[in-house]
């Protein structure tokens, strides 16, 4: 499954008065970058659905296998990714609510299995389109930070983040709302000129291939760090998309790559993502 599982922190409490107020402000920032960039995305037409579909590289300590990928995601929090390599198909789908997230991971033997803890949660399933990902934070469900200005591979960035709250985080301790917000969160590069996305980043929480989790909550020495870089922005439909995806995973001394070229995009089509039946 190492192959798809590719095609794939602020601290939430403030100790003083001073650091709430400076909190609200940040927040602010968050949500008035995110807007002029979902204005740059979207052009006056937020999106309801993507379809997207290219070709697909993968390389891991086994060797290199190439093929297709097709991604669809909705602004309803739902997405799926299916890559068809010489090893075999692999589909993933993923679905984040008010009040839970759940996936659903297919193979080769065309089995549908439910991956039903930590896994689940990250990452987005719209994760191929930042647009989308950006466009959640009007969500009641889904929180935001402006981090600061930086650079990144020699470029000025706005770095953003955003993650995931799930209905119990109302009542939740400090701690689990720390635990909620660290396995969620998806960092966000704009560029600072265009506002574009550049760059993201996430947890990838892994599991056993036959879909039995490690623990119901695991430790970050588990977890791999994925970070997606977008380019070759091009005009789709009127909207500027980055028709190419590129992705490192790492987990302690291990790393995979990916490469996806996209040749194909369309938008707000009525595409929907269905919830198969599973065996666990």
């Amino acid at each position: 499954m190492r192959a798809r599982r590719l095609a794939s922190i602020v601290c939430l409490v403030s100790l003083s008065t001073s650091a709430q107020s400076s909190s609200s402000g940040v927040v602010v920032q968050a949500a008035s970058i995110i807007e002029q960039s979902l204005a740059t995305l979207n052009r006056g037409s937020p999106v309801s659905d993507v379809t997207m579909k290219g070709a697909y590289t993968v390389t891991d300590a086994h060797g290199t296998q190439s093929g297709t990928i097709t991604m669809v995601a909705t602004a309803a929090g739902q997405g799926q990714s299916t890559v068809s390599l010489p090893s075999g198909s692999y589909t993933e789908i993923r679905s984040v609510s008010a009040g839970s997230a759940s996936m659903i991971e297919t193979g080769p033997d065309g089995v549908p299995h439910a991956i039903s803890t930590q896994t689940a949660l990250s990452p987005n399933p719209a994760w191929f389109c930042p647009a989308l990902v950006l466009a959640s934070v009007s969500s009641p469900n889904y929180s935001s930070s402006y981090i600061g200005q930086e650079t990144l591979d020699g470029e000025a960035v706005h770095h953003l983040a955003v993650w995931w709250l799930p209905a119990s985080s109302s009542s939740a301790s400090p701690t689990l709302a720390r635990f909620w917000q660290q396995v969620t969160q998806h960092d966000i590069y704009l560029d600072a000129s265009s506002l574009l996305p550049v760059s993201m980043t996430f947890l990838l929480h892994p599991y056993d291939p036959k879909g039995q989790p490690l623990t119901t909550y695991r430790g970050s020495n588990l977890d791999g760090t994925v970070q997606l870089w977008f380019s070759n922005y091009q005009v789709v439909q009127g909207r500027p998309v980055a028709l190419h995806i590129h992705g490192t995973l790492k987990i302690g001394i291990r790393a995979v790559t990916s490469d996806i070229q996209i040749s194909s995009v369309t938008f707000n089509t009525g595409a929907i993502v269905n919830m198969p039946a599973t065996v666990n």
